[in-house]
């Protein structure tokens, strides 16, 4: 008896012991800005978006936990590099400045920055955005490569930085800018989403950059590059990624080749 109960015991044992092998290591800890509808956004007090279903489909895949850490966007590079966070999954586009200091999976999307415009002024546009002499009054969200790229094309225009999307949606709505220069999810989301487009404003879908959108990992964690890559490949190749991808983008996207 007592040798049956001590067989039982090790065979428990054993079992939770494979049980826990299957797990791939420990939470991993994702840095987060949901301000960037559909790419990552908060809906009824969720997070929602592109980005936490990619999460959701790698804790699948890896078999680690997912902790989201929710912060400002411009707080998530300095949180990697000081290891309060694993991996920053946030619609953050490829820079040569953000390469200098953070190292980034494989682009999983393609986006550009594009012009949303009042619908009156179609005629003039996308043409008054390279006149010099018209002095196009442009607006740009500050941090994000739209005011990068704005001011190395057009500094001599008149550029105006807000805070965020929201400020300047509403000055080029009350007439204050001419265009607004933002991503291709901002535009889409703002002209041609039927929940959250605004009447009068149109998107111009012509992109006037190409952007690749990735994930970050600290330069001397070249092991979780190499996972994230692999996990990443996994969904290109099994539809999982496009599948997201539609989701949430009514326009069509297409998925970056490794």
């Amino acid at each position: 008896m007592n040798f049956i109960k001590l067989v039982w015991s090790f065979t428990i044992t054993l079992s939770l012991m494979l049980v826990a092998g299957c797990a791939s290591g420990p939470d991993l800890k994702i840095g987060i800005a949901p301000s960037y509808p559909p790419l990552a956004f908060m809906k009824d007090g969720t997070l929602a978006g592109i980005e936490p279903d990619l999460a959701t489909e790698l804790g699948k895949q890896t078999g680690r936990g997912i902790k989201f850490e929710i912060m400002a966007f411009d707080h998530l590079i300095p949180s990697l590099k000081a290891g309060e966070i694993d991996l920053i999954m946030a619609g953050m586009s490829i820079t040569p400045e953000r390469q200098v200091v953070v190292n980034f999976t494989d682009s999983y999307m393609k986006i550009g920055q594009m012009l949303l415009i009042r619908e009156k002024d179609l005629k003039r546009f996308p043409k008054a955005l390279f006149n010099q002499v018209e002095a196009t009054r442009i607006g740009v969200e500050r941090g994000t490569t739209g005011e990068q790229y704005v001011l190395k094309s057009f500094a001599w225009g008149t550029i105006t930085h807000f805070d965020t999307t929201e400020a300047g949606i509403r000055a080029l709505e009350q007439g204050s800018i001419d265009c607004f220069v933002h991503d291709a999810p901002t535009v889409w989301r703002f002209s041609a989403d039927l929940a959250s487009q605004r009447p009068g404003l149109v998107g111009l879908f012509e992109a006037l950059t190409d952007e690749p959108i990735a994930w970050a990992v600290r330069k001397n964690d070249p092991a979780l590059l190499i996972q994230m890559n692999r996990e990443l490949e996994r969904m290109k190749k099994e539809g999982t990624l496009q599948k997201i991808l539609n989701k949430w983008l009514s326009t069509r996207i297409v998925v970056a080749n490794p």
